[in-house]
Parts: structure tokens; sequence; C-alpha cells
């Protein structure tokens, strides 16, 4: 199994860490170098970001890119 991208992990802290920060979501898009409606449907969910997006926004909000992804669960008659 692979380890899968939370995309709506993503969009909540984008929003929650700009809210923290009184910042607009243009203002956002701006730090990044985005257009504010690349940041829009990124922030709202509406579609995941590029590498390059995820890459900026993980930089600018101080997170380890390792946070949004989800750690697929063992099975329980797996071994280690």
């Amino acid at each position: 199994m692979r380890n899968e991208f939370d995309a709506v992990k993503f969009a909540v802290a984008c929003k929650i860490w700009r809210n923290m920060h009184d910042l607009t979501a243009h203002d956002m898009a701006e730090l990044n170098a985005m257009a504010a409606s690349t940041y829009s449907f990124v922030e709202n969910g509406d579609r995941p970001p590029t590498m390059g997006e995820f890459s900026k926004l993980c930089k600018t909000m101080g997170f380890e890119a390792a946070f949004f992804f989800k750690t697929p669960e063992k099975s329980q008659n797996a071994r280690n």
C-alpha cells in the first residue's frame, strides 16, 4: 500500500493557518506566487495542489509535507 495525500486535511490547514495569521486568500496567493483563484481552489478543496503549489504552501506554513499524507494501516493479520 502507498501513502495517500489527504487533500481535505491540507485545505483545512491552509485556511486555519491563513486565518491565524490574519491573511486574506489573496495575500496567501501572493506569498506563494500563485493566482488567487488557484489558491482559492486548493483551500476550498475544489482541486488538489500541484507538487509545486504544495511545496510552496508547506514551506510558507512551516509544515512537513509528510503531515498531509495518510499512512496506510497495517492489517491485523500482518506481521512486522
